[in-house]
């Protein structure tokens, strides 16, 4: 895993350029938040410019997908604001339309290519599909991080095996504050969707994304308004406490001195 270390940007700030996946809709621009040199994988922002749609087939790598606004339709089923998919390699997937002005995140395994097709690809893992999940139909459940802060909680989009990596929404109430540093073995990235978190590393509001490699200790959070963030984590996401110098005060209120 070779993707840079991102702590953190503002969305708004990255370069559009045009989204280009071989034999797919592609009348739409990507800001690129974060990529992996070595396996091609990629958390993208992607904005179609146009209507477009496209013939069932598959892609050559597992796909996370999550509408920011706007909508599409997997064959009958339609992905509107705040709906995932998880699309696994080869599963062929239906006629697929996207509106024009729809803004979602675009999470591909490696680098995307698209094959037109009426079946799955040999050895596809039709069982793990997830073509449309509203995320205003999950509920509410506490947070599974160890030690995890009482204020928040999580929609658990899908969970992948032991000991591999997630995908849920946290949210988290007014006043949340997590007191102290920590760090996780598993890579972690973050997209802001609603509210704001304030640590030292500044105050990440909607649109604003972070990655964070393995054992990358992040300091002290708070939040005035709340917050609300799609996470990719592990299963379990573990959570270790970290050391910070005694010149970070835990207090938000201090913070801006």
């Amino acid at each position: 895993m070779t993707r840079q270390h991102i702590e953190f940007i503002q969305s708004a700030d990255v370069i559009q350029k045009s989204w280009l996946v071989d034999n797919f809709i592609n009348n739409a621009l990507t800001g690129v938040l974060s990529f992996d040199t070595e396996t091609g994988a990629s958390t993208e922002l992607v904005e179609w410019t146009q209507n477009g749609e496209i013939s069932s087939g598959y892609f050559n790598c597992n796909i996370e997908l999550f509408v920011i606004s706007g909508e599409m339709q997997i064959g009958k089923l339609r992905l509107g604001r705040y709906t995932y998919a998880f699309i696994p390699a080869g599963v062929c997937v239906e006629a697929w339309s996207v509106q024009e002005n729809t803004l979602a995140l675009w999470m591909p395994e490696s680098h995307p290519q698209f094959k037109k097709s009426l079946h799955d690809a040999p050895g596809a893992k039709r069982e793990l599909y997830i073509p449309s999940s509203s995320s205003e139909l999950i509920p509410w459940t506490p947070t599974i991080t160890p030690g995890f802060p009482p204020g928040a909680m999580r929609k658990t989009l899908r969970k992948g095996l032991e000991g591999g990596r997630s995908t849920w929404l946290l949210g988290c109430l007014p006043q949340f504050v997590e007191p102290f540093a920590e760090y996780h073995p598993i890579a972690e990235e973050e997209f802001v969707l609603q509210g704001s978190l304030t640590t030292q590393a500044g105050c990440m509001t909607p649109g604003c994304y972070f990655w964070r490699p393995p054992l990358i200790s992040h300091a002290p959070a708070y939040t005035d308004t709340g917050y609300f963030a799609l996470v990719r984590g592990g299963n379990p996401h573990l959570s270790y406490h970290a050391w910070e110098p005694p010149l970070h005060s835990y207090y938000p209120w201090d913070w801006n001195q």
